[in-house]
């Protein structure tokens, strides 16, 4: 990789390595993805989200989330074949429907009759219906995601296999890169944390990756979340997918601004 690569996406938009968090401003593109649209807003990728390339992105997943190898190769160089561009492209062009983005999002809208593109602004509505589903009002789970994907998805037409697994890879990762243990022992997500990275596509105040987030460990949690889905598909079928919350029960979040 170039020095040109490596060193230009590390610099916020002020043009230093801060990496302090600096939102879309006029001219900017972004896309339907909130951890790339995080890396952009950090200036781990190029703050207006244009000219980007394999080698960019793959450094600034590893250098602003820690990933793998493996793993950064294998989403950046899948998703560039399956987007289906050659040369450099912007994040604006990860909203094509149906090539990387898909229905059935957690907080995005559908593309319904609109025409390429899906819409890239996530929608506060689904954000906090999405983070209700925490059944202890404190961290989402992979249980509390498999139960979101399955209510999400019913209210859709059918994914197909190939973007049913990215839409499970997704949260895969997120669990992956935020989960920390809750009071029960079971690993999940602050909802505060998640709030901040999907609604303001940011990363929290003083994050940074304490482990390298690996391909066979996003590939056990988006199996265990496509396991965990199959059992409340079932329990769907005999009318018990809804969790009502239990009396008293209240979201431990900041409201989305």
């Amino acid at each position: 990789m170039s020095s040109t690569a490596t060193t230009s996406p590390t610099q916020n938009h002020n043009g230093d390595s801060s990496h302090e968090w600096v939102p879309k401003q006029p001219g900017d593109v972004r896309s339907p993805c909130p951890a790339l649209n995080t890396l952009a807003n950090h200036g781990y990728l190029p703050h207006d989200g244009k000219q980007l390339t394999a080698p960019i992105l793959i450094h600034a997943l590893q250098e602003g989330y820690g990933l793998s190898t493996p793993l950064a190769h294998l989403l950046v160089h899948g998703g560039i074949f399956l987007l289906g561009q050659t040369g450099a492209f912007g994040l604006n062009d990860l909203a094509r429907h149906n090539r990387i983005e898909h229905d059935a999002s957690l907080v995005h809208d559908d593309a319904k009759g609109r025409d390429e593109y899906a819409p890239i602004s996530p929608s506060s509505t689904m954000v906090m219906n999405f983070l209700a589903q925490a059944e202890d009002g404190r961290v989402l789970t992979a249980e509390d995601v498999a139960r979101a994907r399955v209510e999400r998805e019913s209210q859709c037409p059918v994914l197909n296999s190939l973007h049913a697994e990215v839409a499970r890879g997704e949260m895969a990762i997120a669990l992956g890169l935020f989960g920390q243990e809750n009071a029960d022992h079971q690993e999940g997500v602050p909802l505060d944390m998640l709030r901040q990275w999907l609604a303001e596509e940011r990363l929290p105040e003083g994050w940074k990756p304490t482990h390298t987030q690996g391909l066979l460990q996003t590939i056990r949690t988006a199996r265990e979340i496509r396991s965990l889905m199959a059992t409340f598909k079932k329990e769907g079928a005999a009318g018990g997918v809804h969790r009502d919350q239990p009396e008293g029960f209240k979201l431990e979040i900041s409201p989305i601004s």
